[in-house]
């Protein structure tokens, strides 16, 4: 298996760490739009109000950011 690399025409592994800016954007913004989907889902059941229903949104969209920038600096390592 070690020679496997030898052979014309491998192409080398990419890093992790050659995720394109655009690209982890992206993540983020999906893991934002999720989450946020998912707080409107639960704050529908537990909330009468809009109010209510907004702050869910924004509760849950700010968790989904912030857990596609973790797995994105874990994507690096």
């Amino acid at each position: 298996m070690p020679q496997s690399r030898k052979r014309p025409g491998h192409h080398p592994h990419h890093k992790p760490a050659d995720i394109p800016p655009k690209q982890r954007t992206k993540g983020r913004v999906i893991f934002a739009l999720l989450f946020g989907a998912f707080g409107f889902i639960i704050a529908l059941f537990a909330f009468d109000g809009y109010a209510g229903m907004i702050g869910g949104i924004l509760v849950g969209a700010t968790i989904g950011y912030f857990v596609g920038k973790q797995m994105e600096e874990a994507a690096r390592q």
